[in-house]
């Protein structure tokens, strides 16, 4: 074999040299600059979720007198009852009090099926004119609020005696109304 120039040996030491320091650098230096590194991104999303977690602090009064606004209101806009059926015989009762004070007369009431959340009801009533308008006013400005999806209106057969008197006349009305219902 034949042995080696200086300048050979020189380049062989530096070329050794270079590979102790990358060596160095990929066992040593690397992984304590990337803990560095997580570390410090870890610093930056803890103290974003700080920030969050105190606006979230600082809102709390503020949220939580939403939450009760939201909660009183509940009751203008759903039928709170323990069961769907329960919610169902307060809307009829409150719909026969409402006809009640129309001085009109329920003929029936029957539950009509609706989707989860509602309740829906079918009457038939008995109402002169000027006792639908009053009718159909309270059912629209009463809570919780009402939706009528349908209504029919029909004049029963009229005898010599009630012809003379048109504004006294009864009207049979069948209803269709729907109101949300929320578990109490």
């Amino acid at each position: 074999m034949t042995s080696l120039s200086d300048r050979e040996r020189r380049l062989i030491a530096i070329l050794i040299l270079i590979a102790v320091i990358a060596l160095g650098w990929l066992a040593i230096i690397a992984p304590i600059l990337s803990g560095f590194e997580a570390r410090a991104a870890e610093r930056e999303r803890l103290a974003l979720v700080q920030a969050s977690n105190q606006r979230l602090i600082d809102n709390v009064v503020r949220l939580r007198r939403l939450a009760e606004a939201q909660k009183a209101d509940m009751t203008r806009f759903h039928v709170l009852a323990a069961t769907p059926e329960a919610a169902a015989e307060q809307l009829k009762e409150r719909v026969s009090a409402l006809i009640g004070t129309a001085e009109g007369e329920v003929r029936a009431m029957q539950d009509v099926e609706a989707e989860a959340g509602r309740i829906a009801l079918r009457i038939e009533a008995r109402v002169d004119a000027g006792q639908l308008v009053r009718l159909l006013e309270r059912l629209q400005n009463s809570e919780p609020l009402m939706v009528v999806s349908a209504l029919s209106v029909s004049a029963p057969a009229v005898s010599s005696a009630e012809a003379s008197a048109p504004s006294s006349r009864k009207l049979d009305v069948r209803l269709d109304l729907a109101a949300s219902y929320s578990p109490a």
